[in-house]
């Protein structure tokens, strides 16, 4: 008789157990439902900048920032309006970003002089490791330093790298999380800029 009990019982909490993951996993895409690794693809056309929202989903006005960077100049987002932006969020620390500069490096020479700007902000790292990574690695590009995840909190930064595509208007036209692996894939994603 003691048997049947502890398998009742042993049955109703796995019921709530399963019930319980499957509320939480509802949740969490209720809430990240448009947050999601984005395909590609034109940006809605907003008459003026003050009719589009800000935020760090496509379609939105991507959140301005101010920080120093390994060049002891200071990089603010809005000056860049009127350039065409790709804004990646990296560390020395993280393998997979390590795996994507070679194919920013190629990007940045082939498109900085068409008003596209590659933005390396350095996340959660020792200023002096991104400066140091960054100059063996010829990043020529903007690296802005992060150290104490500020800004990667506003960007709601869930991985490393990830990549935002911001337009001349200032807002965000695509959206990877994870490495690139070679220079196609990132013009693949210039193309959500026309």
């Amino acid at each position: 008789m003691n048997f049947s009990k502890t398998n009742k019982l042993l049955c109703i909490v796995l019921a709530a157990i399963i019930i319980l993951i499957a509320a939480i996993a509802v949740a969490d895409r209720v809430i990240h439902a448009n947050s999601a690794i984005a395909v590609p693809g034109p940006a809605a056309e907003p008459a003026l900048q003050t009719d589009v929202k800000t935020g760090t989903r496509i379609g939105f006005a991507a959140p301005d920032f101010t920080l120093p960077t390994t060049d002891d100049s200071e990089f603010k987002l809005s000056d860049y309006r009127g350039k065409n932006v790709i804004l990646n969020f990296w560390a020395t620390w993280c393998g997979p970003c390590r795996i994507e500069i070679p194919a920013f490096k190629e990007i940045h020479d082939k498109y900085s002089d068409s008003g596209t700007v590659i933005v390396a902000v350095n996340c959660l790292d020792n200023p002096d490791s991104a400066l140091l990574y960054a100059t063996t690695n010829g990043m020529d590009f903007v690296i802005p330093l992060d150290p104490r995840g500020v800004v990667s909190d506003l960007y709601n930064i869930r991985g490393m790298p990830t990549t935002y595509f911001i337009n001349e208007k200032g807002v965000i036209t695509s959206i990877k999380i994870g490495p690139f692996i070679n220079t196609e894939e990132i013009e693949e994603r210039l193309n959500s800029f026309k």
